[in-house]
């Protein structure tokens, strides 16, 4: 299926947005995900079904002084 990724179109075979961050090497505990316009909570990553066309955005928490 295609969904939108950082603003680009992909094909992607995984099912869930938790399976997606793994193929894309994003550590779950290091990112906040935006799916279909709703900031999704870590808990929810693994039950949420990608949906072809949907778009997905992932910020990277990052830390420092």
């Amino acid at each position: 299926m295609k969904i939108s990724y950082q603003g680009k179109t992909v094909d992607t075979e995984e099912k869930t947005v938790a399976e997606f961050l793994a193929k894309a090497g994003v550590p779950e505990n290091e990112a906040i995900v935006e799916y279909k316009g709703e900031v999704l909570p870590r808990a929810a990553l693994s039950d949420t079904l990608l949906e072809s066309g949907a778009e997905l955005n992932v910020f990277r928490v990052v830390a420092g002084g």
